[in-house]
């Protein structure tokens, strides 16, 4: 079966790779684990979904991440379609969850067909991955799912991509223009919450893109890695700004 079509073998660029993206996601995941405490402890509804947005924006990783270590361990790749599985389903999760965030104060009027149009093209992607991955066996999902080049490495293919470039173009334009909307308010916390929240946004953009469309380098995948790591750290503090950071600003306590 296709489990058995992909070598298990990883070269030094595979393994970086597989390493750097699981330090990527351990450090979202440290992130979200602090602002679902928080969100429990305050019940505070929209810390949930920016748990869920930090979570699991970082999902097209998860397969590089966790299965760098399942094959650490076992020496053996991830099978396809758990692997497919880890890699996309939560990304409408990530991107709803953000809507629910950026939509109600900024553009209210916007959630319907906002969320109405997501929520179509989620239910289409969701059904498009299911459909080839366990209902029609004799297609070819190499190519219309994602063709698995290494035991960490992904490339995605048709509806799977479309949809996965959508929700980077829609989450970095929102994500700007959130981020402009603080940036321009006169309180001085705002304001530096729109900073760190727009470079993070972008950092992410600039991350995926090269990760995903630009030939790697040992250099190139260290620097795109670390701009995931700040993306999520200033994605926290953007909307956290937790005490130590507001000390180090010199922003007085409310």
């Amino acid at each position: 079966m296709i489990n058995q079509i992909f070598q298990v073998e990883l070269d030094p660029l595979s393994q970086l790779s597989g390493l750097l993206a699981f330090i990527s996601l351990i450090v979202a995941w440290f992130y979200g684990a602090l602002i679902l405490i928080k969100a429990v402890q305050l019940k505070y509804k929209t810390f949930y979904y920016l748990f869920l947005a930090v979570t699991f924006t970082m999902s097209p990783w998860y397969p590089s991440g966790i299965g760098y270590v399942y094959w650490v361990i076992t020496s053996e790749a991830l099978p396809y379609t758990t692997y497919i599985l880890l890699g996309t389903l939560g990304v409408p999760i990530a991107l709803f969850s953000w809507f629910q965030i950026y939509i109600p104060g900024l553009h209210p009027k916007a959630k319907k067909p906002l969320l109405i149009t997501t929520t179509i093209l989620s239910i289409a992607f969701y059904i498009y991955v299911i459909y080839f991955l366990f209902l029609a066996p004799g297609a070819p999902i190499i190519e219309l799912i994602a063709l698995r080049p290494t035991a960490v490495d992904t490339e995605y293919k048709v509806y799977a991509l479309i949809f996965l470039a959508y929700s980077l173009l829609i989450s970095t334009v929102t994500g700007n223009d959130f981020s402009i909307n603080s940036i321009k308010n006169e309180d001085k916390l705002l304001k530096w919450k729109g900073i760190f929240l727009i470079l993070s946004f972008n950092l992410y953009a600039i991350g995926a893109i090269g990760d995903g469309f630009l030939p790697l380098t040992p250099v190139t995948l260290i620097i795109f890695r670390i701009f995931m790591v700040l993306s999520s750290t200033f994605y926290y503090i953007g909307f956290i700004l937790p005490r130590w950071m507001r000390k180090l600003l010199s922003i007085n306590e409310s």
